[in-house]
C-alpha cells in the first residue's frame, strides 16, 4: 500500500466543478506501446502518488488499449484506492480497421467508455474525454451520449481534447438548451513555443465558462529539456529511438526554416535556468502552471528518475514573479496578438497576463 504523503503540491479547481486536481499529473502515452514499459509506468504512478499527484490520464487510442490496461494494473499492484484517485480516459479511435469502434456516435461512447473500464479495472473514471472533435458525428448525438454515460455512473464529468473553441461553445449552449450534463475541461496543447491556441483561441472559453484545462506536451515534445540545445539528437532520447514517429513533432519547430531561432530561444533559456538554479526543463514547467487557466500540466516520463526531477518545477513556480516572466517572454518574443478593447479603445490585455493573477485555486 502506497500512502499520499504531505507536499508542496498544489490543487486547482478543474474548470467550474467542484473537482480538485494537483497542478502536475501524470499521462502514460509515452509508454504505452511496448509491454515492457509497465514497470515504468507503475514506479511513475508510485513516485507521482508519493509526492502528492492524484489525476492520471490514458486513452483508449493509446498503445490500442494498452496503456489503459497498464494503468489498471498498476492502481491494484500498488494498492492505491480509487477515491484518491483522479483517473481520465479519452475517446475517438481504439482501433485502425474498425467501423463504428471509433469516433463520437453514441454507439462508440458508450461501447468505447465500457470497454475503457474493463481495461482498466474500474467502474468509473472521473473524467471522460473527446479525443478530437468529430465534424460527420451530429454534435447533439455526441453530447447526448456523453450527458448518457454520466447518467448512468460511467464518469463525473466530461471534457474535450484539441476542440476549436467554437465547437467548445455549441456544446455547452447545446447542453444547457438540452439539460444536459456540459462539458468542464479542454485538454489542449500548450508549451513555451505553442501559446497562441491556448492563450488566445481559448481565451473567452476560459473566461466566460470557467472553462478547465488538462495542458499536454509542456516541454514541446522534450525540445524544452535543453537536451537538443546543441542541435544534436543525443543517443537514446526519444527522438533517436522513435525519430519516424514523431517526426512531425521534431519539424513543427526545428525544420531548416525555423531551427536557428528555435535554437537561439533554447539556448536563452537554458541560461536562464541556470542563472535561477534550476534545469531548463523545470523552468519551462514553471513557467507553464504559473498560468492559472492550467487546471493541471501532464507529465510524461521515460526514465523514472524524470519524475522527481520534474516535479522539482513546483519549487520554481513558488518563487514565480514578473521579473522571471519577463525575462522568459523577452526571450520567447512570441505574445499571442489580441484583440481590440472597442470599449477602451486599446488592445485588450494578454489573457496569460489576466490568467497570472487569477485567485481560484
Amino acid at each position: 500500500m502506497v500512502s499520499a504523503t504531505p507536499t508542496k503540491m498544489e490543487y486547482r479547481y478543474l474548470g467550474n466543478s467542484g473537482l480538485k486536481v494537483s497542478v502536475f499529473s501524470f499521462g502514460n502515452w509515452l509508454n504505452s506501446n511496448k509491454n515492457e514499459n509497465y514497470e515504468i509506468t507503475r514506479d511513475a504512478i508510485k513516485v507521482c502518488f508519493e509526492n502528492g499527484v492524484n489525476f492520471y490520464d490514458t486513452a483508449e487510442v493509446y498503445g490500442f488499449g494498452e496503456a489503459e490496461s497498464q494503468m489498471g494494473k498498476a492502481f491494484k499492484e500498488l494498492g492505491l484506492r480509487r477515491e484518491d484517485l483522479v483517473v481520465s480516459t479519452k475517446l475517438f479511435k481504439v482501433s485502425m480497421t474498425g467501423i463504428n469502434d471509433t469516433f463520437l456516435s453514441r454507439k462508440h461512447i458508450v461501447e468505447g467508455l465500457k470497454n475503457s473500464l474493463k481495461r482498466l479495472d474500474m467502474s468509473y473514471v472521473d473524467v471522460v474525454f473527446c479525443h478530437r472533435p468529430d465534424y460527420d458525428t451530429p454534435l447533439e448525438e455526441t453530447v447526448r451520449a456523453m450527458s448518457y454515460v454520466i447518467d448512468q455512473g460511467l464518469a463525473f464529468y466530461w471534457g474535450t481534447s484539441e476542440w476549436p473553441a467554437d465547437r467548445i461553445s455549441k456544446a455547452i449552449e447545446l447542453c444547457e438548451r438540452l439539460n444536459l450534463h456540459k462539458p468542464i475541461v479542454e485538454q489542449p496543447e500548450y508549451s513555451m513555443l505553442w501559446r497562441s491556441p491556448f492563450e488566445k483561441n481559448l481565451r473567452r472559453i476560459f473566461g466566460e465558462y470557467k472553462y478547465g484545462s488538462t495542458i499536454w506536451s509542456p516541454l514541446a515534445g522534450g525540445l524544452l529539456t535543453g537536451k537538443y540545445n546543441d542541435d544534436v539528437i543525443p543517443e537514446g532520447s526519444r527522438y533517436s529511438v522513435h525519430g519516424n514517429y514523431l517526426n512531425h513533432i521534431w519539424t513543427k519547430w526545428m525544420s531548416d526554416e525555423k531551427k536557428e531561432s528555435t535554437l537561439i530561444k533554447l539556448r536563452a533559456l537554458g541560461e536562464l535556468a541556470k542563472e535561477l538554479g534550476f534545469t531548463q526543463a523545470q523552468l519551462a514547467l514553471a513557467w507553464a502552471i504559473a498560468n492559472r487557466d492550467v487546471s493541471t500540466c501532464i507529465l510524461g516520463f521515460t526514465r523514472i528518475e524524470q519524475v522527481s526531477e520534474n516535479l522539482k518545477a513546483l519549487e520554481l513556480y513558488q518563487q514565480w514573479n514578473d521579473d522571471i516572466e519577463k525575462k522568459v517572454r523577452d526571450i520567447l518574443g512570441n505574445d499571442p496578438e489580441v484583440d481590440m478593447d472597442w470599449r477602451r479603445w486599446a488592445p485588450m490585455p494578454l489573457r496569460r497576463d489576466d490568467a497570472l493573477k487569477a485567485q481560484r485555486q
